[in-house]
This record gives structure tokens, C-alpha cells and sequence, in this order.
């Protein structure tokens, strides 16, 4: 990581600039990296509006829990990618009926994950099996259809250069669906859809699914919306059927491929290649950025 993009962006942050078009404009090329210093910046944040404003956010997760529980079976697995604090998938899965086995989080900003981590103890603690870590949606470090179910609450939405990408590694890492809450372009005002624009939001996400071989099943608006602005549907979608089996998601992987990792020490470590990735504060990094070449570990 860049020290000094970091100063810079801090001091905009600071003066109330949009940190991802900084970021951007520097680095025309890296929304990931865009998008985790954005967010960086923020942690915290989130979890205060909440509180600010419990009735409203109870009122968006509680339709959303509900929308949920209907894909969730005692058995499953769940992938809630682009986690942030963890806010909406604790309270999503404390209003569903159903508890999922595991649920995996994968967030890209180390420090946003790590204050969720304490928000979902105080609802959950070790009711669920719950796996935070830092990764990019776009290198999934999961084996390949090793998960029941793959959710998000605008995770994807910033990402609408990225949009082919993620949707190919969600469908990779998915063994069954995907129901990802998120803003449905063609359904907003145009109005909406010169912000979406300007903000570079996705769009056409049936045309995409549909191109790499998956179904919308529903598109379902959400009726408490956070933002008028960006208002949220909830997209249910088969993924395309596979002829090989699954692997329970019992393990992490290289991101992005099936090449195991194994738990050694402070880091995860994989044999095959020699790279290790790091651990802070039980959070593993498992961004290939990350990695360390440490053949002889």
C-alpha cells in the first residue's frame, strides 16, 4: 500500500472529498484499491448511523431477513460478500426464523471487518459459526462450489467496471444462488440513473448473469429502501449448474483458485506455491497483494 496516497486521501477525507474518485484518478485502474481506502477511512461510520437511526435500519434488515430466510436451510452455508460492519447481515440473520450453519465475511477493508466483528458478537456471540476476513469479491480465496449461498447488501453496487468479474467469481464459489441486495438501475428514475452513473454504479445485471450462464429468479424491490436515491431490489438468482461436485467451504484457497491454504502459525500458507498470507488480530489478509513468498516456511 501506498503511505503517501494514504496521507493524501486522509487529509481529503478530513475536508469532506470523495475518496474513491481521488483514488481513481491516481490509479485508473484499481477500483479495488479505490474502493478499500474509501472504506478504510469510514469504518465506523456505519455502525453510528446505525444507532442513529436504529427504527429505520431495523425496518430495511427485517424486510431483507425476511426476503433471506426464504434460500437459508439449518445446513447452509452463507458468503455475505462486501461485509462492511456487519450491521445488516447480523440483523438480516436475527430476524430470519432459519440460522444458516456458517457464514463466511469477506470485507476488503481490514479495519471495517474488525469493528463489525464486535457488532455481530453482541447480537449473535457464538451462535452461528461466523468467519470474518479480508479479501477482494473478485478473488474469491473459497474453493470452488463450496457454498450454499452467496449474499450482499450494496457491496457490488460501486463496482460497475468490475461487474463481469465479480459475477464470474461469485458463480465460481457458489453452488446454488446468489441474493444480493442491490440498486436496480433499469428500474430507477433517470434521475437516479444520472447519479448511479456519475458514481459508476453497475447496471444490467440480468444481461450479465444471463451471459455467464445464470437465471434471475426474482428481481423483488425493497420496500424500505435506505436512500430514495439508490433504492435497493433484491436479486435471486440460480447459478449455472456444474458437473463437478462441491467442497464444503471448510478451508480458504489461494484467492480465486482451488489451491489449498493451510493454518500454520501467523499466517495461511499454501505448499503448493510457497505463498503465505497474514493473520492480524485473527483476521486472515487473503488478498494476493497480501502475500508473502516464503517457499521454505
Amino acid at each position: 500500500m501506498n503511505y503517501k496516497l494514504l496521507m493524501e486521501a486522509r487529509g481529503a477525507y478530513s475536508e469532506g472529498l470523495n475518496i474513491i474518485d481521488l483514488v481513481g484518478k491516481k490509479y485508473p485502474n484499481q477500483r479495488s484499491l479505490a474502493i478499500e481506502v474509501a472504506y478504510d477511512l469510514q469504518a465506523g461510520s456505519y455502525i453510528k448511523q446505525f444507532y442513529a437511526d436504529v427504527e429505520k435500519k431495523k425496518a430495511y434488515t427485517n424486510e431483507g431477513g425476511d426476503l433471506l430466510q426464504r434460500h437459508i436451510s439449518d445446513d447452509s452455508t452463507i458468503l455475505n460478500v462486501g461485509a462492511g460492519e456487519l450491521w445488516t447481515i447480523s440483523l438480516m440473520l436475527d430476524r430470519a426464523s432459519i440460522k444458516p450453519k456458517k457464514v463466511f465475511n469477506l470485507e476488503i477493508s481490514w479495519s471495517r471487518i474488525n469493528v463489525g466483528r464486535k457488532f455481530w458478537n453482541e447480537i449473535h456471540n457464538n451462535s452461528i459459526d461466523m468467519q470474518p476476513f479480508v479479501a477482494d469479491m473478485l478473488e474469491i480465496p473459497l474453493p470452488s462450489n463450496s457454498v450454499d449461498l452467496i449474499t450482499s447488501s450494496h457491496a457490488l453496487e460501486p463496482n460497475g467496471v468490475q461487474l463481469d468479474k465479480i459475477i464470474s467469481e461469485l458463480f465460481r464459489v457458489s453452488r446454488d444462488k446468489c441474493v444480493l441486495f442491490e440498486p436496480h438501475y433499469e428500474n430507477c428514475t433517470t434521475e437516479v440513473q444520472v447519479r448511479m452513473d456519475k458514481l459508476g454504479y453497475i447496471k444490467n445485471v440480468e444481461k450479465t448473469v444471463n451471459k455467464f450462464g445464470g437465471k434471475i429468479e426474482e428481481i423483488i424491490p425493497v420496500l424500505n429502501s435506505q436512500n430514495p436515491m439508490n433504492p435497493t431490489s433484491c436479486f435471486v438468482i440460480k447459478v449455472p449448474i456444474k458437473n463437478t461436485g462441491h467442497k464444503r467451504a471448510d478451508f480458504f484457497t489461494i484467492p480465486g483458485t482451488d489451491y489449498h491454504l493451510e493454518h500454520k502459525g501467523g499466517a495461511f500458507y499454501s505448499i503448493d506455491t510457497g505463498l503465505a498470507f497474514p493473520i492480524l488480530d485473527d483476521i486472515p489478509i487473503l488478498k494476493m497483494q497480501t502475500s508473502i513468498l516464503a517457499s521454505k516456511y
